[in-house]
């Protein structure tokens, strides 16, 4: 990742504990729990909807709910991120989150967590 916007969102995300990947690239080798996320950088000073999934291989649910009450608390109605030339503001429309289930394996666990991140000079 070169573009600093997009470090500070990676950075930002791997201070949870967990490995970061974008959705589109979650290497073969990558175990579970990570976390994966959607990368987008081209707005300014306009909020954009990205989503944030967890992942994890268990047979409960309660590792992953615990990780995603985690990461909406640390946000809670808003999180300012500074970064070198700039900064980012990230919320959380709603405080739910979805929970998926795998039809292919029933130990694969994600919870998807909706957030907006509005980049800012």
């Amino acid at each position: 990742m070169s573009d600093k916007r997009e470090r500070a969102l990676y950075n930002f995300w791997s201070s949870f504990g967990l490995p970061v990947y974008d959705e589109t690239s979650v290497p073969d080798t990558a175990e579970m729990p990570y976390i994966t996320c959607e990368i987008s950088t081209a707005a300014f000073d306009k909020p954009i909807p990205l989503s944030l999934s967890l992942w994890y291989y268990s047979s409960s649910w309660t590792a992953i709910t615990a990780k995603a009450r985690e990461i909406i608390e640390t946000i809670g109605t808003h999180k300012s991120v500074r970064y070198d030339g700039g900064g980012m503001n990230i919320t959380i429309p709603s405080q739910d989150y979805d929970r998926m289930s795998d039809s292919a394996n029933d130990m694969i666990r994600r919870i998807v967590i909706n957030i907006m991140v509005e980049f800012v000079n």
